[in-house]
């Protein structure tokens, strides 16, 4: 049925069978990086400036330690467009199917008739932007989330996986 999904679907960026997320998602994983790495940036600069110079004497090599996050948040900025397109969901006959990662990609696959909880949530960001996650839970350590996606889009998905899970359980 969908075996073909796991070994050669999980690797393939632009096969149809996966739903893609808003491009919006991208600026939301923007946000999400540079955020804390001018937070963290800022309060590194002012320690190893202000702090470091009376205690250990002052070394040109500690401001290349303050480089190094907003370098590494600088790469992370820059593959975010290609783990973009590794990340979907696709409601199958049989279960909902989430791929996503860029360096270290996954495909898992949450059985309707497993499925105990679908919830949406909306952060800071991801609600000025009108992008909301779907969890899904089928026990205590086995969630997922898909998305984010529109609001609109999580509360059609939210109804269609809670119906589809109504219509399995009756049937087991």
């Amino acid at each position: 049925m969908t075996d073909h999904l796991y070994q050669d679907g999980l690797f393939q960026p632009d096969d149809v069978e996966f739903t893609k997320l808003p491009r919006k998602v991208i600026t939301l994983w923007r946000i999400e990086i540079i955020t804390p790495a001018v937070i963290l940036t800022a309060i590194v600069a002012t320690v190893l400036g202000l702090l470091m110079p009376w205690w250990l004497g002052w070394n040109p090599l500690w401001a290349l330690t303050a480089a190094v996050l907003p370098l590494t948040a600088a790469w992370s900025w820059s593959r975010l467009p290609a783990r973009w397109q590794f990340t979907g969901y696709r409601l199958d006959e049989e279960e909902v199917l989430v791929r996503h990662g860029l360096l270290e990609r996954s495909l898992e696959g949450f059985p309707y008739g497993r499925i105990q909880l679908v919830e949406v949530t909306s952060g800071f960001w991801a609600r000025r932007l009108g992008l909301a996650h779907v969890s899904i839970s089928i026990g205590v350590h086995e969630h997922s989330s898909i998305g984010p996606v529109t609001t609109e889009e999580s509360a059609r998905l939210r109804s269609e996986l809670m119906e589809l899970t109504r219509q399995k359980a009756v049937e087991l």
